[in-house]
């Protein structure tokens, strides 16, 4: 939305400083200035009503593309994209609002122009020496590039909202790269690092711990870690949550519990380990009594010390060693189920061992889920970066065509001179090459800090209790977002390059009076 507000600013702009004389002329014939800037509202009404019939129907397209989407990965029976008309008219609204927003300061210059002053010609740009002329004796540029940068401090806010604008199709571009490294990194973490097994068994009830040797024995079973769940409501004064504790071994290769740093962290042997989030929701800090009522069994309600806090990407956890939590249920020895590393060629012969079972709940196929969350994830990045990619060669191109176009309105004459002059059409050319290119290279770290910035914002705004994803954003996203709109950058300015070369020197040179 700042970026189409910005467009349009520019676009009217140099639309009401090359049409000064016919604003003029017709407010000198009697049209007041509420009709004459009615007059470029409408342009713009007209623009954005164009672009709110591509966006619905583009919105309309990739939401039901997201639906299906979901539908298949969630298995849902059926899932409707609802297209209620007042989401459209929302949108269509906020939208237009942005674009008469950015309107507002072009339009206002036409209110200010009295007819007099709108038809003589602009006066001439008063320019001064930069730093006392200290730049030009030091003899480090040419006089063309002398000419680009001077026109460049002469409007410093112009180009730096120019360099913005452009800063941020870079940011959008990284943003859509880092949320994929992101999604790759939890990814890892999750599938690969912390739930290694390749199946989980759960039973029906708690069972005794011979149950174990059990199932360590079933075919095609390689290693085994058991596994006691216990829900419980924890409550800490004013505070209280239904959670789960996980009972786990003290050592553990399965299964892990790992830090931020993706480190095994060793289970105390007396006492909850849990995790941050649980920890600030409950206001719980290391030594603090938790009061846990468990919600089956016995249904006892005990003061558990609090002993360890852990930093973790996964949301509400609560661990505790296996036997411990065993102790406080007051049961004896009992898992809930077993996490197994499988043999992928004996999976039939497990699949029938587990189904003369009864005792056996379910089977979680770890690598199904794994292969399935990828494959989902895979289809909605892509879609997700065509759409960030098309916006930012979007965003580039325009934000770069209009300043390079607004460049040549304003410079028409004094280019014209140079090649009267006797300089070819490819060194006319390099000074607004030279413009560009300098506000297309400030553009860039600015882009790193916002794609960083606005990154980390949608990562922690998107935190729940199930998962906190950390932003990862690496050298390589801000090299290849960069080189995607240097590309787009460089493709306006050779098309704007063409209307350099094809000069009419006659016109142009013609003075106004």
């Amino acid at each position: 939305l700042l970026v189409s507000a910005f467009l349009i600013n520019m676009i009217l702009s140099r639309l009401i400083e090359l049409e000064r004389e016919q604003i003029g002329l017709l407010k000198a014939l009697g049209f007041g200035r509420g009709a004459v800037a009615w007059h470029y509202l409408k342009l713009v009404l007209v623009i954005a009503v164009i672009g709110v019939l591509i966006g619905a129907a583009l919105g309309t397209w990739a939401g039901r593309g997201m639906t299906v989407m979901y539908s298949r990965f969630f298995a849902f029976p059926f899932l409707v994209f609802r297209s209620d008309i007042d989401i459209y008219l929302i949108a269509a609204v906020v939208s237009m609002a942005a674009a008469a927003a950015g309107a507002l300061r072009a339009i206002t210059v036409v209110f200010a122009l009295p007819p007099a002053v709108a038809m003589r010609p602009p006066a001439p740009q008063v320019y001064r020496q930069f730093m006392g002329g200290l730049l030009s004796r030091l003899n480090l540029f040419s006089q063309l590039t002398t000419m680009a940068l001077r026109h460049l401090v002469r409007h410093p806010v112009r180009s730096l909202l120019t360099a913005v604008g452009t800063a941020f199709a870079v940011a959008l571009m990284g943003v859509a790269l880092g949320t994929l490294s992101s999604v790759d990194f939890m990814v890892d973490a999750v599938f690969f690092r912390t739930e290694r097994q390749d199946a989980t068994l759960a039973f029906s009830t708690a069972r005794p711990s011979q149950a174990f040797e059990a199932v360590a024995r079933l075919p095609g079973v390689i290693a085994a870690e058991p596994y006691l769940s216990a829900p419980v409501t924890m409550r800490n004064g004013q505070y209280s949550r239904q959670l789960t504790i996980t009972g786990k071994p003290p050592q553990t290769d399965l299964s892990r519990v790992l830090d931020l740093d993706l480190a095994p962290v060793l289970l105390p042997p007396t006492g909850l380990a849990i995790g941050d989030r649980v920890a600030d929701l409950l206001h719980l800090r290391p030594g603090d009594l938790a009061r846990v009522e468990f919600l089956d069994g016995e249904r006892r309600t005990i003061d558990v010390p609090v002993t360890q806090i852990i930093q973790s990407y996964i949301g509400l956890v609560v661990f505790m060693d296996i036997d411990a939590l065993a102790r406080l249920q007051g049961t004896g020895p009992r898992i809930s189920g077993v996490h197994l590393l499988v043999d992928d060629s004996r999976l039939d012969d497990l699949y029938t061992a587990v189904k003369e079972t009864p005792q056996i709940s379910a089977v979680a196929l770890v690598s199904r889920s794994r292969q399935r969350f990828q494959e989902t994830m895979q289809e909605n990045m892509t879609m997700m970066l065509t759409v960030y990619l098309a916006l930012s060669i979007i965003i580039a191109f325009g934000v770069v065509y209009n300043s390079a176009r607004i460049q040549l309105s304003e410079r028409a004459r004094e280019l014209a001179t140079l090649r009267v002059l006797g300089f070819r059409r490819a060194e006319v050319s390099n000074v607004l090459f030279i413009e560009i290119g300098v506000i297309v290279a400030l553009a860039q770290p600015i882009g790193w800090l916002i794609a960083t910035g606005l990154g980390i914002i949608i990562t922690d705004s998107l935190a729940t209790d199930m998962f906190r994803v950390p932003f990862i954003i690496e050298p390589s996203i801000f090299a290849v977002a960069s080189i995607v709109v240097v590309a787009a950058a460089l493709v306006s300015a050779l098309i704007v390059r063409r209307r350099v070369d094809s000069l009419d020197l006659v016109r142009v040179l013609k003075t106004r009076e």
